[in-house]
């Protein structure tokens, strides 16, 4: 696979402005050239698009859930050139003390060590989604995924091992167990389905009055209760179908400081509680004798781990029900509508997850 010279790419200069560039591909000393084939936008994205992340350096290359097509390498990585790959968006440098700890957030590069997240001033400046070419650091870590399934449908896996990692990983979820999802976009659907996967006897979703279409498909891929938290007391409703409290409780809302309330008071005493939501960087105050009294474990969730994507790249290409997941596709030089989609401001009509297709 030859690799050229330049590759198309959408630069965010600053908030809510893409403009097409063409960014040099330059023979990397170490790793390699991934050539994209599509690239998944998730709720991180809009977030950084309209200006709401404080640690963003402009200009970027925006996205982080990749699927492509190994284009070169100097031999560092673990797949021949050609081979179809998913990304994990995480990069480690290994020795600094977060890698250490074996925790997300690399301090190697800033803001953030990750793909969709460093500035294109970081040589060799294609580190984001949105572009033809994505430079392979060393440290990537890839997974091969089927040929048999569309490009767009393969950047799936990235919520759907979200999903893994959030409602089986963390709360070390057993078989029989019951699980509440709080929010119904792509990562909570992916805890849907890895957490009945997992052998989950009960599974629900909450999601708000535009979340119409996805609360459908929660149902259609298993979820025992789907809650309108705009007009339904979600409380009130899992105890009215479950009949108890249930065993672990995940928070995957979108900037929505009341879902945590909610998640603590819901989840049953001894329970477990994952916070896998960001809450816009603002303060929140909550009764702490709460989480004593009830004996919670309560654990913050940031990306996936790399066996929940080796799980995803396989569930993803045995699983028809989740063919029609991603529900919106948009060229590279459409990138401000698939941002616009994801955002719901397109309407939310059959909105379930969009994708950036090359």
């Amino acid at each position: 696979m030859e690799t050229p010279s330049q590759a198309k790419a959408m630069l965010l200069v600053e908030p809510k402005r893409l403009r097409c560039h063409q960014l040099p591909i330059r023979p990397p000393d170490h790793g390699g050239w991934l050539a994209i084939e599509a690239n998944g936008i998730s709720g991180a994205d809009v977030q950084i698009w309209k200006g709401g992340r404080a640690d963003v350096v402009y200009p970027l290359v925006l996205g982080h859930q990749v699927v492509g097509r190994i284009a070169s390498t100097d031999g560092s990585l673990p797949h021949e050139i050609g081979t179809r790959v998913v990304v994990e968006p995480e990069l480690h440098c290994g020795v600094c003390s977060r890698c250490r700890l074996g925790i997300s957030g690399c301090r190697h590069r800033r803001p953030i060590n990750s793909y969709g997240r460093l500035p294109s001033t970081e040589p060799p400046g294609l580190w984001g989604g949105l572009a033809e070419y994505l430079y392979l650091d060393p440290s990537s870590r890839t997974h091969v995924v089927s040929d048999d399934i569309t490009a767009e449908l393969a950047t799936f896996v990235h919520p759907l091992a979200a999903g893994y990692t959030w409602a089986v990983e963390l709360p070390l979820l057993q078989s029989g167990q019951t699980v509440m999802v709080l929010g119904p976009g792509p990562r909570g659907l992916g805890c849907v389905i890895a957490a009945m996967g997992a052998g989950a006897a009960w599974v629900g979703v909450s999601g708000l009055d535009v979340d119409g279409d996805r609360l459908e498909v929660a149902s259609r891929l298993g979820a025992k209760l789907t809650v309108n938290a705009t007009t339904e007391d979600v409380p009130a409703a899992v105890a009215d179908h479950l009949g108890t409290r249930p065993d672990v409780v995940v928070d995957v809302t979108s900037d929505d400081p009341e879902a945590m309330f909610t998640a603590l008071d819901l989840v049953r005493s001894g329970g477990t509680v994952i916070l896998a939501s960001t809450k816009g960087n603002r303060p929140v105050h909550f009764f702490s004798d709460l989480i004593v009294q009830k004996q919670l474990t309560v654990k913050g969730a940031l990306g996936a781990s790399s066996a929940a994507y080796t799980w995803a790249a396989s569930q993803i290409a045995t699983d028809p029900r989740l063919d029609d997941l991603v529900s919106h596709q948009f060229p590279l030089e459409e990138s401000s509508r698939a941002l616009q989609a994801a955002a719901g401001m397109l309407g939310h009509d059959e909105l379930i997850s969009v994708a950036v297709t090359f």
